[in-house]
């Protein structure tokens, strides 16, 4: 862990331990990266929903899709807040790539707290109620104050990507 503390190997193996979603992330990221150089390239990206049929949208939320998946989409009322844009208007900027945030996040520990606050000693997303118990010698911030740090070191982690 990055909180260089000792973690304990859950009872069910570690199929119990927390997903790393940051690293989850950057993985997703790359998938599309590839993607968009098809793009660049002339070709089409594989349509992910249905998997039959080339690519003709980018949705941030679902990934590429196809136009028939492009017209469901567009029909559920559940997706009519997603954010559709054509592939020719997908320039490869990392920041197309990943889902807008709309919703707030709430704590994995107190849920019906929202996580406003980054401990920096841990690199996880608390809430206040976090620091008494948890966190209480360590460095944090608000999300919004450390998300340009955390943004500029994210940008060099994927130049080799690009």
């Amino acid at each position: 862990p990055t909180c260089r503390r000792p973690t304990p190997l859950p009872e069910d193996s570690i199929s119990g331990l927390q997903p790393a979603f940051h690293i989850h992330h950057l993985f997703e990221i790359r998938v599309a990266l590839e993607k968009v150089e098809k793009v660049k390239g002339s070709q089409k990206p594989q349509c992910d929903k249905c998997k039959k049929r080339d690519a003709a949208n980018f949705c941030r939320n679902c990934q590429f899709i196809c136009a028939r998946c492009t017209e469901t989409h567009r029909d559920w009322p559940e997706l009519s807040d997603h954010e559709v844009i054509s592939l020719s208007q997908l320039k490869g900027d990392v920041t197309q790539l990943v889902p807008p945030t709309k919703r707030p996040v709430h704590c994995s520990k107190h849920p019906s707290k929202e996580s406003d606050l980054l401990c920096e000693t841990c690199e996880e997303l608390i809430c206040r109620d976090c620091i008494v118990r948890d966190h209480r010698d360590h460095q944090y911030d608000l999300i919004s104050a450390a998300f340009p740090k955390h943004k500029e070191v994210l940008t060099d982690c994927l130049q080799p990507v690009k």
